[in-house]
């Protein structure tokens, strides 16, 4: 008997709001994007191993990581 399993990373666009690039420096939009690393076995996802929140510049294309709380601000920046 055998088991076939894998990791998968899929990315989400949660919104789009405006802010600086902390990369070029720009008044641009910025998407607000949720990347999850799932466990599979049989290509059914099990387990969430990895949730991370990240930045994108639409202007430059600079990612970077930002916690629950500067997403929180982004998103009431949004709206």
């Amino acid at each position: 008997m055998f088991f076939l399993f894998g990791l998968t990373t899929r990315e989400q666009l949660q919104f789009t709001g405006q802010s600086s690039c902390r990369y070029c420096g720009q008044f641009a939009p910025q998407q607000v994007v949720q990347r999850k690393t799932k466990l599979s076995v049989f290509v059914i996802p099990l387990l969430t191993l990895k949730r991370t929140r990240l930045q994108r510049c639409t202007r430059c294309g600079g990612t970077s990581r930002i916690s629950g709380s500067e997403q929180r601000a982004l998103a009431s920046a949004a709206f």
